[in-house]
């Protein structure tokens, strides 16, 4: 008697098993690709704000350079104005103020050529080798030079340029505002306790 081998019989779970792997496996990859595709968009669109920050960081940078060098320029002037303003009050000053010496002490007194630091930036006035007094001193350097400032007659330009002295100089500075046309007189004597300085014993160094 001769035995057939019989066939495998494949269950029913078996075969729908095999019928629904491969969609799904179709339907992970879709997933797999579309997740992929939307993490590529997504740093592009990163890459396209990094970029954009980028260029707005150096466009505000480039911007304030600019703002920066407008400001430097403008500040470059305001000082040059500034210091022609000072040379040409000074100018306007050295004859009244020489008369102004010259009367009060009566000696012809000797102009220095233009301002000096130990002096503020004013233009000292001397009576032989003594200064006796120092043209329009610039009023936010005389609070450094205020002692040495003290003993002498600070001549200013305008009553303004006076306040600004007097607010940095030591109380009881003698502050004289002269004219600088040609008929420049001496303003009234100091304040009473206060003599004119005396020629002997004075010092650039007090």
């Amino acid at each position: 008697m001769s035995h057939r081998r019989r066939a495998p019989v494949r269950s029913p779970l078996s075969a729908r098993r095999t019928v629904w792997t491969a969609p799904q496996y179709a339907q992970q990859e879709a997933t797999h690709l579309e997740a992929e595709e939307r993490r590529k968009r997504l740093e592009q669109e990163e890459q396209r704000r990094l970029q954009e920050e980028e260029r707005v960081r150096w466009e505000q940078y480039q911007e304030r350079l600019r703002r920066e060098d407008r400001e430097r320029a403008r500040a470059r002037g305001d000082h040059e104005a500034a210091i022609h303003d000072l040379l040409e009050r000074q100018a306007a000053l050295e004859k009244p103020a020489f008369e102004f010496v010259r009367r009060e002490t009566g000696v012809h007194p000797f102009v220095e050529d233009g301002g000096a630091a130990e002096f503020a930036m004013g233009v000292p006035v001397y009576v032989g080798l003594t200064p006796y007094g120092v043209i329009c001193p610039v009023a936010r350097r005389v609070a450094a030079a205020r002692d040495r400032l003290a003993q002498l007659v600070v001549f200013a330009a305008s009553e303004g340029e006076r306040r600004r002295i007097a607010a940095q100089a030591r109380p009881g500075q003698r502050i004289e505002v002269l004219d600088g046309g040609l008929d420049a007189v001496p303003s009234p004597r100091p304040p009473a306790g206060q003599d004119t300085l005396p020629l002997a014993g004075l010092s650039g160094s007090e």
